[in-house]
């Protein structure tokens, strides 16, 4: 079993057309793109618990919350992973168990007990909190990924296409969704450990005043 963890700054945007055109072009000369030019697509199905703690603690801002998720790149796939994000004030903890595809449908299912054969501290943690607060699948996410790195770490993404879904037992299949942003809005995404070199805060800047929160599982959930 794979098991992934990263402790990271995060900052969104939502950006138009014509502002990403501008960035690509910039990070094009400067930063290595990840997987391929045209982006790739992620699908993910969250979960929260009965009484929907994880959404309303989001919309409430709380400072210490957490979102639980499946995420496949490839619906014809073996492998899934099974993701904890935990955010503490402007840290992000994400954690990540990677799974089959017969476990995952055991999860969306609602039978949680194999993840107690791993003996694991992710596995655990994430039992506990699903156990305890009779998580369940709530929606579904499709969208368009464009991916950099640079060679510091810092890792920039640019999410296009977000549409979403509520059927729970097709997430492994062709799925109707609808439209959640306008096709020229783009969420921006910038990760980083320490710090952001100076470089990106520049060309970021000359588009863009400040960060904005922005959640596509809270997008999803209030269409």
């Amino acid at each position: 079993m794979e098991v992934l963890k990263t402790f990271r700054h995060e900052i969104k945007y939502i950006i138009s057309y014509s502002e990403f055109l501008y960035l690509r072009k910039k990070l094009d000369d400067l930063l290595e793109i990840d997987r391929n030019q045209l982006g790739y697509m992620i699908r993910s199905m969250y979960f929260d618990s009965i009484n929907d703690d994880d959404y309303y603690e989001k919309l409430s801002g709380e400072v210490n919350r957490k979102k639980i998720r499946l995420r496949i790149y490839d619906k014809e796939g073996e492998l899934v992973k099974l993701e904890i994000k935990q955010k503490y004030d402007i840290h992000q903890l994400k954690e990540s168990l990677v799974i089959n595809k017969q476990q995952a449908q055991k999860l969306i299912d609602g039978e949680y007990s194999f993840l107690l054969d791993y003996n694991n501290d992710i596995a655990n943690k994430i039992y506990t909190i699903m156990t305890e607060g009779y998580y369940r699948p709530k929606v579904i996410i499709e969208y368009n990924r464009i991916a950099y790195t640079s060679s510091g770490g810092t890792r920039i993404t640019f999410d296009f296409d977000i549409k979403r879904s509520y059927g729970y037992d097709n997430f492994f299949k062709d799925i109707n969704y609808l439209d959640l942003t306008d096709k020229k809005d783009i969420i921006l995404e910038i990760k980083y450990d320490r710090f952001l070199e100076p470089y990106i805060t520049d060309i970021i800047n000359n588009v863009i005043v400040r960060g904005q929160s922005v959640s596509k599982y809270i997008m999803g959930r209030n269409v």
